[in-house]
């Protein structure tokens, strides 16, 4: 896939590097184990602050295998998930399978420069 922003020649391009980094699919286990649970833990306590009540529409851009977009999802929130890497929606769609009464709205593949939601439509952005 070419990952190359074709909006302007100027955006520089998401590098294959880091599309590999984060095909080798080690972001959810890194969040689950040793201090990859309090970052997710803290992380998690942080953004209830700053969200306003379920069911408010979310975008989480970003959003790797979906733990934080899932979590949300089951709290009753309508989370659309986007990131750059294709197995990160394929986990992310996977997990919201898992918790079929709280699946997530939807997950793609994006780059977060370039989103295809409207404007002012959605109630938060993570």
């Amino acid at each position: 896939m070419d990952y190359r922003a074709s909006w302007d020649s100027a955006t520089p391009a998401i590098t294959h590097e880091v599309v590999a980094y984060y095909e080798h699919g080690g972001e959810a286990p890194r969040l689950l184990n040793g201090t990859g649970l309090l970052e997710f833990a803290r992380t998690q306590e942080i953004v209830l602050r700053h969200l306003p009540e379920p069911p408010a529409v979310i975008y989480d851009v970003g959003g790797g295998p979906g733990l934080y977009a899932c979590w949300l999802a089951r709290l009753g929130y309508g989370v659309h998930l986007v990131d750059v890497t294709p197995l990160h929606v394929e986990q992310a769609l996977a997990a919201s399978s898992r918790q079929p009464a709280h699946p997530l709205v939807s997950a793609a593949v994006g780059d977060a420069r370039q989103l295809s939601f409207d404007s002012a439509s959605a109630d938060a952005v993570l």
